[in-house]
């Protein structure tokens, strides 16, 4: 099927985003690049969804008469709590913003959560709350977003993608710059290794670099991290990359899964591993019986793939140790997408580790 240019929506001013449609089979993202301060600044994993809520929250920042900068704020929050995702729910967090009934001032009531521009109304209705002076105060925009959200998290979340929401405004809300999107998979983006280092990109969520056993090792974490921001879809994966999910009769149909090209958590193992190689089965459950030496999780390595489960329903990466914190890259549970974790070594953690590539290093997590 050949691709076709399609203008979406009525943008004011000069600008224009410009789309190509994705082919079939491939996950609906696209590659833009905006230009709100005269510099380039690539926005990464942008799918058609995630446009639609960015464009609800800017129309109902606009139909708020919040403010140009209000509305980066809004699409700054968003974008980390929730990935532009209006499904998703954990725990009693629900939407794009990840809202908490009743909130203050019962703010997050009496509307569907999972509805992106009425949970953008929640969000602004607390911003003007709490920060009515928000378009001339000196705090940081990562700084006001965390008044509204008092996320456990901090702050520092909401930073990194304040050029992204730059560039979406700059474009939705009035028009002052261009955004051109090509379309393609959610991925893969440039990972930048040395030997065995592996520089974190900025959509990892932590900065710095992480050191792998072997340059074998480092290509495996490379060849995961740099399909961040994936869609989780059941059953989702192959060697060449994310593939569309399939029915499993529950959440995952709840989901959409069957209708998202992603990867499940065997699906990005096993391509991670193939890219170096390693041919891994499509379960989690055998990648932990056959998938290679069993040590210690006291003895893993950048590399290694953890588990969790008596019987084993969940696999992972570990990524390394970053400021004293054990990390892993994953593709958790259907309506989330492959991201970076702190290891969760509670619950129904298999305190241990398999390495499907023999290495040695040192211990960095005991």
């Amino acid at each position: 099927m050949r691709s076709r240019t399609l203008l979406i929506g009525a943008i004011s001013g000069v600008a224009v985003l410009v789309l190509l449609l994705p082919q079939p089979e491939r996950a609906q993202a696209l590659n833009c690049v905006g230009t709100p301060t005269g510099q380039a600044v690539d926005v990464p994993n942008l799918t058609l969804p995630q446009l639609d809520v960015a464009k609800r929250i800017v129309a109902t920042a606009k139909g708020m008469a919040i403010t140009k900068r209000g509305a980066i704020i809004g699409l700054q929050v968003a974008r980390q709590e929730s990935t532009f995702d209006a499904t998703v729910v954990v725990g009693r967090a629900t939407g794009a913003f990840q809202q908490i009934a009743p909130g203050p001032a019962n703010a997050y009531v009496g509307y569907d959560r999972t509805d992106p521009g009425m949970s953008a109304k929640g969000f602004f209705t607390v911003l003007l709350s709490r920060v009515p002076d928000y378009d001339s105060d000196p705090r940081s925009n990562a700084d006001i977003g965390q008044v509204v959200q008092a996320s456990g998290a901090g702050a520092a979340k909401y930073a990194p993608w304040q050029p992204l929401a730059e560039s979406l405004a700059g474009v939705l809300y009035d028009g002052t710059a261009a955004m051109t999107c090509a379309a393609g998979q959610s991925g893969p983006t440039s990972i930048r290794t040395d030997g065995v280092d592996v520089e974190l990109p900025q959509t990892a969520g932590i900065t710095g670099s992480v050191k792998a056993p072997t340059p074998e090792a480092a290509k495996v974490l490379a060849a995961a991290l740099s399909w961040l921001g994936t869609p989780y879809a059941w059953g989702g994966g192959t060697t060449a990359g994310p593939s569309r999910g399939i029915r499993d009769g529950g959440v995952a149909d709840a989901h959409g899964d069957f209708a998202k090209v992603g990867f499940d958590c065997s699906g990005l193992v096993l391509y991670a591993y193939g890219q170096v190689g390693v041919s891994l089965p499509h379960s989690s459950q055998v990648q932990r019986s056959g998938g290679g030496t069993v040590v210690p999780w006291s003895a893993a390595l950048p590399g290694d793939l953890l588990f969790y489960g008596a019987v084993v329903h969940h696999v992972t990466i570990f990524l390394g140790v970053v400021g004293g914190v054990p990390y892993m890259v994953e593709a958790p549970q259907s309506g989330d997408v492959v991201k970076v974790s702190p290891v969760r070594t509670g619950g129904d953690f298999r305190s241990e580790a398999v390495r499907p590539i023999p290495g040695e290093g040192p211990d960095e997590h005991a």
